[in-house]
C-alpha cells in the first residue's frame, strides 16, 4: 500500500523537474499526459474509488485531473493577488500550486484501504494493441496536406481506414480484446476529430475563435477576474485557467492545446459511452453504442467547440458516477459533486441540458416508484441535480456575472414563444417540416437585403447609409456555393435517404428502448436509472427540435450528441433485446446494425461527397460551405491584426456573418461589430473588412433568424464609396 503513494510523490517532483526543460518538444509530449492522469489519480485515491472502478471506466481519471487543474488554477488565480503575485498565471505560481494541491492530497489519502489502488497494468496496454494509433495520426498527416493545398489522398485514406476499422471491429466485437475495442473507440473518434480540429490557420471555427481569443487574453495577462458581464466565454475555466495552465506547465503552444489536446480529450467520450453501457450490455452492443456516436455530424464538428469538448467528456464521467453501484455512498456523492461543479464550470449550455434532463427525470422516477419497484428519489440523482444547479446559479450570477444569455434566452421565449417549426411553409407537411427540424435555411438575397435594413432602421437609428446604398446596381444577387456535381444520382440519393431512415429509426428504437427500460418489471435498478434518463433526453430533445426559440439558443445537433451518453445505449439495448438468444437471430441484427453503421459514416463522414460528388466539407476537402464559413488563412489574420490596430474607440467596424471570424480571434472585437454587409446597412464612416471568402470568392453571407443568405460581395459599391486602405491580396480592409 505504502508503494503508491511513494510512486505518485515521485511523478510530482518528477513533473517538477522536467517543468523547467518545457522548451524541447519530447518534454511537452511527455508532461501534458502526465498533467492530465497524475493529479486525478491522486484525487480518486483520496475519495477512495476503488481502483477495480477506475479500471473499469478509465474516464474518470482525466476528469479528476480537470476537476484539479480547475481548482488548483482557481486558487492561484484568487489567493496570488492577495500576497502580492500580480501575474499569478505564471508557470512558477501555478507549479506551486499544482504540486502543493496534490501532495495535501496524497497525505491525505496515506491511510486508504488497499482496493483503492489502481491495477495501471490492466490500463496499459501491450504494444501489439497498439497498432491502431497510427489512425490518427494517418489524419492529422491528411489535414496538414490539406492545409497546405497537397490534395486530399491521404485524408481520404485516413477516414476510409477509420469507416472500415469501426464497422470491422462491430461485426467481430465480441472476439475481440475489451481492451482493444476502447481502443478502436479512441483512436477513430481522435482520427476524425483531428481531421477538423488541425485544419485552418490558426484555427477552423467559428466558436473556437472567440474561445482562442479569451485564452490569449488570460496567457497575455496572467490573471484571470472574476467578472465577465456579458461574456459567458470568459467566465468558462476550460478557456481560460485550464488551457492557460497545460499551456504555462507543459510548454506546449497555446494553439496546440485547442488543436491538439482537447480534441484528445473530447476522443474519450465514446470511450466513457462504451464503459457505462458495459455495465447493462454485451461489449459487442456497447462498442456498437459508442461507434454510432462517433457517426453523428456534430461529432467531429465539435472540434469547433473546445469548451464543450472539456463538458461532454465531464458529462459522461458524471453519468456514469451517478449509476455506480460499486462505490461508497460518501465517496460517490464527492465525485459526483466535484464532476457537476466542473461542467458547470466548463460549459453553461451542456450544463442547462444536464440540469434539465436529470431535473425531469426526479419527478418521473417518483411517479413511477408507485408502479414499479423503484427507490421515490435516487440520492445520487439528486446530488447531481442540485450540484449542477447550485453551481450554476452561483457561478453565473454573483460570481461572474455572466447570465446574461439565460435573461435573453427568457426574455424571447416571452415575446416570441416557442415558435414551434419555424422552417414550416404554409400547408407543408408535419413530417416533412419535423424531419427538418430547426436547421438552417436558405434565404433570398434580395429578401434578406429588405428584412434586414427594417431591422436596422428600427433598431440601430444611428446608421447612416450612404445617399446611393438604394441604387439598382448594389442590389444583392444571390450566389450560392458551389458544389462538386453528383456522379450518380442515383446512388447520391439512395445512400442520402438510408441515412435518414437510420437516423430516424435509431431515434425511433432509442425512445422505446427507454420506455422498455422504465417499465419492464424485472429490469434491474441501472436499467430502469438510465431509461429515466433516457426518457427525460428524449422529452428535451423532442422541445428543441420542434421549438425554434430554444434551437437558436443551443443547436438541436450539439444537445443531441450529449443525448447520445444515455440513448445510445438505450437504442443498442433495444438491438441486444431483439437479437434475443438464437445466435442466427443474433447475427442478423448484429449484420444489419453494421450495415446502418457503415451507411452513416460514409455519410457523415462526407467520403460519399468524395466518390460521388455533392457537398464537401474541411476534412476532405478545400471548398464547400464549411470551408468558406470557418476556415481562416493567415493572410486574414494578419489584415485582421491591422484592423485591430488602427480601429479606434466608437468607431463601427462590418464584416459578414463569417468574415468576423478572424476579427474575433485576434482582436476579440465585439463592441461596433456589425456583420450585415449590405449597402442600406453600412454606416457611411464605418471600417469594412473582407475575407478571403468575399475578395477572392467574391461571396458574402449573413444570418437572418436562422436563415441563411449567401450572397454577392457587394465590391463594386465599396470600390465606388470606400477607400481601400489595406490589402494582401486575399483580404481587404475599407475606409471612408
Amino acid at each position: 500500500m505504502r508503494s503508491e503513494p511513494a510512486t505518485y510523490a515521485a511523478l510530482l517532483v518528477l513533473i517538477a523537474l522536467l517543468v523547467p526543460l518545457q522548451r524541447w518538444w519530447s518534454v511537452q509530449i511527455l508532461l501534458v499526459p502526465m498533467l492530465l492522469t497524475i493529479p486525478g489519480a491522486i484525487l480518486l485515491r483520496v475519495l477512495r474509488i476503488p481502483g477495480q472502478v477506475v479500471s473499469s471506466f478509465p474516464v474518470y481519471v482525466p476528469c479528476a485531473s480537470i476537476v484539479v487543474l480547475f481548482g488548483a488554477g482557481l486558487a492561484v488565480d484568487l489567493v496570488g493577488p492577495l500576497i502580492d503575485v500580480v501575474e499569478p498565471l505564471r508557470t512558477t505560481p501555478l507549479l506551486i500550486g499544482l504540486e502543493v494541491t496534490c501532495f495535501a492530497m496524497l497525505a491525505a489519502s496515506v491511510n486508504a484501504p488497499s482496493d483503492v489502488a489502481i491495477q495501471w497494468r490492466s490500463l496499459s496496454q501491450p504494444a501489439r494493441l497498439a497498432w491502431p494509433f497510427i489512425l490518427p495520426l494517418l489524419a492529422a498527416a491528411g489535414a496538414l496536406r490539406l492545409d497546405n493545398d497537397h490534395g486530399n489522398g491521404l485524408a481520404i485514406i485516413a477516414v476510409s481506414a477509420l469507416i472500415v476499422l469501426l464497422v470491422g471491429a462491430a461485426a467481430s466485437s465480441m472476439r475481440l480484446d475489451e481492451k482493444l475495442l476502447e481502443i478502436i473507440l479512441y483512436v477513430t473518434a481522435l482520427a476524425l476529430t483531428w481531421s477538423d480540429s488541425i485544419r485552418g490557420d490558426p484555427l477552423y471555427g467559428f466558436d473556437i475563435a472567440t474561445e482562442y481569443q479569451r485564452l490569449q487574453e488570460t496567457i497575455t495577462s496572467g490573471i484571470w477576474h472574476t467578472g465577465h458581464p456579458n461574456d459567458a466565454y470568459g467566465a468558462m475555466l476550460s478557456l481560460t485557467i485550464m488551457p492557460t495552465a497545460l499551456h504555462v506547465l507543459s510548454g506546449l503552444p497555446a494553439l496546440l492545446v485547442f488543436k491538439v489536446v482537447y480534441p484528445a480529450i473530447y476522443a474519450l467520450f465514446p470511450v466513457a459511452i462504451y464503459g457505462l453501457g458495459r455495465r447493462i450490455l454485451s461489449r459487442r452492443w456497447a462498442f456498437v453504442a459508442g461507434a454510432f456516436t462517433i457517426g453523428q455530424y456534430a461529432f467531429a464538428e465539435l472540434a469547433g467547440f473546445a469548451r464543450q469538448e472539456i463538458a461532454l467528456v465531464l458529462f459522461g464521467a458524471l453519468v456514469a458516477a451517478m449509476l455506480d453501484t460499486k462505490i461508497a455512498r460518501r465517496s460517490q456523492w464527492t465525485l459526483i459533486a466535484l464532476l457537476s461543479l466542473a461542467l458547470a464550470l466548463s460549459h453553461y449550455s451542456t450544463t442547462y441540458v444536464a440540469i434539465t434532463v436529470i431535473g425531469i427525470t426526479i419527478p418521473i422516477q417518483w411517479g413511477l416508484s408507485w408502479l414499479r419497484d423503484a427507490p421515490h428519489v435516487t440520492g445520487a440523482v439528486a446530488i447531481a441535480f442540485g450540484a449542477l444547479f447550485v453551481g450554476a446559479v452561483i457561478w453565473y450570477g454573483p460570481v461572474t456575472h455572466s447570465d446574461s444569455h439565460v435573461l435573453e434566452v427568457v426574455q424571447t421565449v416571452q415575446s416570441q414563444g416557442l415558435d414551434l417549426l419555424p422552417n414550416r411553409a404554409p400547408g407543408a407537411d408535419l413530417i416533412a417540416a419535423y424531419l427538418q427540424g430547426n436547421t438552417r435555411t436558405p434565404i433570398q438575397a434580395e429578401q434578406y437585403a429588405q428584412l434586414i435594413h427594417a431591422s436596422y432602421s428600427a433598431k440601430y437609428p444611428f446608421i447612416k447609409p450612404l445617399a446611393d446604398a438604394g441604387l439598382p446596381q448594389y442590389k444583392l444577387r444571390n450566389s450560392p456555393v458551389p458544389e462538386p456535381p453528383v456522379k450518380w444520382h442515383f446512388g447520391y440519393d439512395a445512400l442520402s435517404l438510408s441515412l435518414l431512415i437510420v437516423e430516424q429509426l435509431a431515434n425511433i428504437l432509442a425512445a422505446l428502448g427507454a420506455l422498455f427500460m422504465i417499465l419492464r418489471r424485472n429490469a434491474s435498478v441501472i436499467t430502469r436509472q438510465i431509461g429515466l434518463l433516457a426518457f427525460a433526453t428524449t422529452l428535451l430533445l423532442t422541445v428543441l427540435r420542434v421549438s425554434g426559440t430554444l434551437a437558436i439558443t443551443y443547436g438541436q445537433e450539439r444537445a443531441q450528441l450529449e443525448g447520445l451518453v444515455l440513448l445510445a445505449i438505450a437504442l443498442c439495448w433495444t438491438l441486444q433485446g431483439l437479437s434475443g438468444a438464437s445466435k442466427k437471430r443474433q447475427t442478423r441484427i448484429l449484420t444489419l446494425a453494421s450495415g446502418c453503421l457503415a451507411v452513416v459514416l460514409f455519410n457523415t463522414t462526407y467520403l460519399m461527397s468524395s466518390a460521388l460528388g455533392g457537398e464537401t466539407s474541411v476534412n476532405l476537402a478545400n471548398s464547400g460551405p464549411a470551408f468558406e464559413y470557418f476556415y481562416t488563412t493567415a493572410p486574414e489574420i494578419a489584415s485582421a491584426q491591422w484592423l485591430g490596430e488602427n480601429v479606434r474607440s466608437g468607431q463601427i467596424v462590418y464584416a459578414d456573418e463569417y468574415g468576423q471570424v478572424p476579427l474575433v480571434a485576434v482582436t476579440g472585437m465585439q463592441q461596433g461589430l456589425f456583420v450585415d454587409l449590405t449597402p442600406l446597412t453600412v454606416n457611411q464612416n464605418a471600417w469594412v473588412y473582407a475575407s478571403n471568402t468575399n475578395v477572392v470568392d467574391g461571396r458574402a453571407f449573413a444570418l437572418y433568424n436562422e436563415h441563411i443568405a449567401s450572397y454577392v460581395f457587394p465590391a463594386r459599391f465599396f470600390s465606388a464609396n470606400f477607400n481601400l486602405v489595406y490589402t494582401d491580396g486575399t483580404s481587404e480592409v475599407f475606409h471612408r
